[in-house]
C-alpha cells in the first residue's frame, strides 16, 4: 500500500452518563512495515465485508462540516493532523445523545493509488486475548481487533472533486449500537439518495433487451460474464461503468466491438446511468432460480428453465430432467435402502 499519512485517536466513555472523552495523538505515525500491514489488512476486510452503502457527503455544510475540512486538507489550507483532531471533535459532539458505552481507536489512513487518491476511516476496538511468555507463563495482551471492525468509511477523493459520481462515499454500518451507529454516519457526513435495486433491476432489463439481440449461445455467454464483472465491482466496492463493463464483453466475445454495449444502452435507455453501484442479490438471482421452504432446498441456472428443467404452472409441477449424478446416485442408493 502506498500509506501518505496514518493515524489513530482515542474516544471512549466508559460509565452510563459521562460524557465522551478525546485522547488526541499529537504527531502523525511513522510508516513503517508493522503500519503498512495493519492497514493492508483493515483495508482487505473492508473489501470482504458486506452490507455496504454507497453515497456521497450531505450538502448540509453547517451541520456536516467533514467535507469542508477535508477539502481545506487536501489543498493545504489546513494539516492532515488538525483535520483528523477536528473530525475527531465533531465525532464526540455527535456522540452527545448516545447512550452506549465505548473505548475505540478511530484510524485516518490516507493512500495514494494510481487511479487516485483514497481516504479510509475505521473505527477499530481492542480484543483482550491470553499468552504465554518467554518462561512458559500465563500472561493477558492486548491486540487490535483488525476484521472485527463494523463501522468503516472510505471516499474516495478523485471522485469526490473531479467527477460527478454520486458514490464516491462507501460506509460500513453496525446493526448492534443503533446510536454509536448513527453518530458515526452524522459524522462522516454520509447521505443515499439512491434507490440501487431499483437501478440495477433497470440494468437488467437492458442486459435481456440486448441478449435478445444476440444468438442463443452468445447471450449466454453475456449474461454470465454481466453478472461475474458486477459482483467482482461490488467486492471489491467499486462502481459498475458502462463503458468499461463494455469492453470487458468485447474482450470474452471476440464478435463484439468494444464499444458495442455501451452504444446500446446509450440508444435504447439514455437514461441509465453511466456508472451506478450494483445490488449484489439482484444481480446473483439475475443468472440463478433459488428457494427454499422446510422441507426443500432448489437452486439452478435460469438458462436451464425451458431445457433441463421445464415448470407447468397450471399443475403448480416442476420436471427436471438429466439430474446431477451425485444427486442420482443419492436417490437411487436412497430408494434401494428404502426397499
Amino acid at each position: 500500500m502506498a500509506i501518505s499519512a496514518i493515524i489513530a485517536h482515542r474516544i471512549y466513555r466508559h460509565s452510563p452518563g459521562s460524557a465522551f472523552e478525546l485522547q488526541l495523538r499529537s504527531e502523525m505515525f511513522a510508516t513503517n512495515g508493522k503500519l503498512e500491514e495493519l492497514a493492508y489488512e483493515l483495508k482487505a476486510q473492508f473489501i470482504r465485508k458486506g452490507g455496504k452503502s454507497y453515497g456521497r457527503f450531505s450538502d448540509e455544510i453547517g451541520e456536516f462540516p467533514l467535507p469542508a475540512w477535508l477539502k481545506d486538507s487536501r489543498e493545504d489550507r489546513l494539516s492532515f493532523l488538525s483535520f483528523t483532531h477536528k473530525a475527531m471533535q465533531q465525532f464526540q459532539q455527535s456522540l452527545e445523545g448516545a447512550e452506549s458505552l465505548l473505548d475505540a481507536y478511530v484510524f485516518f489512513v490516507e493512500e495514494k493509488l494510481e487511479v487516485g487518491d483514497t481516504l479510509h476511516v475505521y473505527l477499530v476496538e481492542h480484543l483482550s486475548g491470553l499468552y504465554l511468555d518467554g518462561d512458559l507463563a500465563m500472561d493477558d495482551s492486548l491486540h487490535l481487533d483488525t476484521s472485527g471492525f463494523n463501522l468503516a468509511a472510505k471516499i474516495q477523493l478523485q471522485d469526490w472533486v473531479d467527477t460527478d459520481s454520486t458514490t464516491y462515499l462507501t460506509l460500513i454500518r453496525s446493526r448492534s449500537d443503533k446510536d454509536i451507529s448513527e453518530a458515526f454516519t452524522q459524522f462522516i457526513a454520509f447521505t443515499d439518495k439512491q434507490d440501487i435495486k431499483q437501478e440495477t433491476a433497470e440494468f437488467l432489463k437492458v442486459v435481456d433487451d440486448f441478449s435478445q439481440t444476440l444468438d442463443e449461445a452468445t447471450a449466454r455467454i453475456t449474461r454470465s460474464k454481466v453478472v461475474d464483472y458486477c459482483l467482482e465491482q461490488n467486492k471489491a466496492g467499486k462502481a459498475v461503468t458502462i463503458a468499461d463493463l463494455s469492453q470487458n464483453l468485447a474482450e470474452e466475445v471476440k464478435s463484439y466491438e468494444p464499444e458495442r454495449f455501451a452504444r446500446y444502452v446509450e440508444t435504447s435507455k439514455p437514461d441509465i446511468k453511466p456508472e451506478f453501484i450494483p445490488h449484489a442479490g439482484q444481480i446473483r438471482s439475475y443468472v440463478r432460480i433459488s428457494g427454499r421452504n422446510d422441507n426443500l432446498s432448489m437452486s439452478f441456472a435460469s438458462d436451464c428453465l425451458g431445457r433441463e428443467i421445464e415448470y407447468d404452472a397450471d399443475q403448480d409441477v416442476l420436471t427436471i430432467r438429466n439430474l446431477p449424478p451425485a444427486l442420482k446416485a443419492r436417490l437411487i442408493k436412497h430408494l434401494k435402502e428404502s426397499n
